[in-house]
């Protein structure tokens, strides 16, 4: 588990989204791909059939649980239009044994795992952009419209001398939250970058969220043309309610690191 993440890491330095692509060429498409890693701790409350639980748990935490994890982003654009989709996927598992006090004898062990997709897409439109061609500060904002599409698939796998086989229970939820937002992008100097980007989404019934957004803030430092560095911070809530009396209230924060290649 720990090699797949130490693997991971020394490709996964990037931000959630690659604001250099907006200073492409007017004429044509540029395209940036950006494999990221988000070190998100999560806190919130999970209502299960009437019951609720606090979640409350730092990366530290939810490290010692991951098996996989991978991020990537992707922008394309071509004069003030741009397409993005970012795709998150993360695998955690944790295991326990139930004994006999009197005996130590293992009962019970059990296994839980929890596999979560995280898909945003859309477009976007440049609807201001100065310093273009020129020799002072540079900057753009882009309103953009889309989706995020979550899928959270849950494994339950009990081990015990007392019966026979490896019963489990699987179940996956998923469902697509519409989202709108605008994201800024700043030149400080030729070199250093500042980009704040906002969403906010869901709110169409039962088949979506009751509300989801997130706010991100990233330093970006520009090597060549075609290497950048970003470090920074994203927040990312969420609150639905499910059928049985379900309900997710969840926010997930922490920072972003990485390396963006534009081409």
């Amino acid at each position: 588990m720990k090699k797949a993440l130490l693997g991971l890491l020394g490709i996964m330095l990037t931000a959630t989204f690659v604001p250099s692509v907006a200073k492409a060429e007017i004429g044509g498409w540029s395209l940036a791909v950006t494999p990221y890693l988000w070190g998100a701790g999560i806190d919130g409350t999970v209502t299960v059939g009437g019951h609720s639980a606090e979640v409350s748990r730092s990366f530290d935490e939810l490290l010692k649980s991951l098996d996989l994890a991978g991020m990537i982003n992707l922008q394309a654009r071509t004069g003030r239009f741009g397409l993005y989709s970012d795709v998150a996927f993360i695998g955690l598992s944790d295991s326990t044994s139930v004994k006999d006090p009197a005996t130590g004898a293992t009962l019970l062990n059990a296994t839980a795992s929890i596999d979560e997709w995280l898909v945003d897409f859309g477009a976007s439109w440049a609807v201001a952009q100065w310093g273009a061609g020129g020799t002072g500060t540079k900057g753009i904002v882009d309103l953009f419209l889309g989706g995020r599409y979550w899928s959270v698939a849950t494994e339950l796998k009990a081990d015990s001398p007392f019966f026979a086989g490896e019963p489990s229970v699987k179940k996956t939820v998923d469902w697509v939250d519409p989202i709108v937002g605008a994201r800024l992008s700043v030149d400080v100097t030729p070199k250093l970058e500042l980009i704040g980007r906002g969403d906010v989404g869901g709110g169409l019934g039962g088949s979506t969220s009751k509300l989801t957004w997130s706010a991100s803030a990233l330093l970006g430092w520009h090597f060549t043309p075609l290497l950048s560095a970003y470090a920074g911070w994203k927040y990312l809530s969420v609150e639905r309610e499910g059928d049985r009396g379900s309900t997710v209230d969840l926010a997930m924060s922490g920072p972003v690191l990485g390396l963006a290649f534009t081409f």
